[in-house]
């Protein structure tokens, strides 16, 4: 009767203990197969080089999207 009174009231029974945390080692599924990156590739490209690609992109896209509207 307890259960039913429970249910129908919407509270929920309060553990005894609280439940313990998982340690950080055990909770990752992939805790020790990871390996560190060399510091060579932090610095493999300057700053610059990245941005110039992606604006390259965006150019692109860009043009190519005008020239369809355009050319419509």
């Amino acid at each position: 009767m307890t259960s039913e009174l429970r249910s129908i009231t919407g509270q929920r029974a309060v553990p005894a203990n609280p439940p313990t945390e998982t340690p950080e080692c055990e909770a990752s599924t992939c805790s020790g197969i990871s390996t560190p990156e060399p510091a060579e590739l932090h610095n493999a490209w300057p700053s610059w080089v990245p941005l110039l690609v992606i604006a390259v992109m965006v150019v692109c896209c860009a043009g190519f999207a005008v020239g369809r509207i355009a050319g419509w």
